[in-house]
């Protein structure tokens, strides 16, 4: 939860420009994200791994976002966004779903191309929140054991911008690796799953800003 209040804090830092050249808005939309395998093998026997392809599945996002104008048709465009994504496993020919919440903060450059075209990377911080395991019910119920919850990774994207509204479309892929551990207790042994949540993504957002875009 302290690092919750470190990237809000982080947001508002980012903030910290003239008035005159500043906008706030809101955002929503949704994700279209996959992971990587799921790993699967018992304490007994850990050499036999079992390994399930990850499948996209869609999530969403919700937000605010800042806008600080530069010169030369640049800006800066911090984002504070709440996010949940799943990804979804074929296991014991039944689906499973890998699910989680995040609290984000891109950071991105962008440039204003006419009046409403919009082009723009930067790198997002991923601070994550809840990370769930749901697996069929023919399997016994399996519990979270470990995950990493700070990851890195960058946008590209697209946008227009009309007035105050606006929409954009961007990519998204991990650039540090990361995993999650699940634990499932059985009568005579013990079966550890490991997920890598290292992700790629496509993001589809609508935004709402309180000034008109210039």
């Amino acid at each position: 939860m302290k690092n919750s209040y470190l990237f809000v804090f982080a947001f508002f830092i980012c903030l910290n420009a003239n008035a005159q050249f500043l906008n706030f808005g809101l955002k929503g939309g949704i994700n279209y994200n996959s992971n990587g395998d799921l790993r699967a093998f018992t304490i007994s026997n850990p050499d036999e791994i079992s390994k399930f392809s990850s499948n996209e599945e869609t999530g969403y996002h919700l937000g605010m976002l800042a806008e600080i104008k530069l010169p030369l048709f640049l800006y800066i465009r911090p984002e504070l966004v709440y996010t949940h994504t799943e990804s979804s496993y074929n296991i014991e020919n039944e689906t499973g779903k890998l699910k989680m919440d995040k609290l984000e903060l891109p950071v991105l450059v962008g440039f204003r191309i006419l009046k409403f075209g919009r082009l723009f990377f930067g790198p997002n911080f991923s601070y994550v929140i809840n990370t769930k395991l749901s697996v069929p019910e023919t399997i016994e119920s399996i519990s979270n054991v470990d995950y990493d919850d700070f990851t890195v990774s960058g946008q590209i994207g697209i946008g227009v911008n009309f007035g105050k509204i606006g929409a954009d479309i961007r990519w998204e892929t991990g650039f540090t690796d990361s995993e999650a551990s699940f634990i499932q207790n059985i009568a005579n042994d013990t079966n550890i799953g490991v997920a890598d949540t290292s992700h790629s993504q496509f993001i589809l957002s609508f935004f709402y800003k309180f000034k008109k875009a210039k």
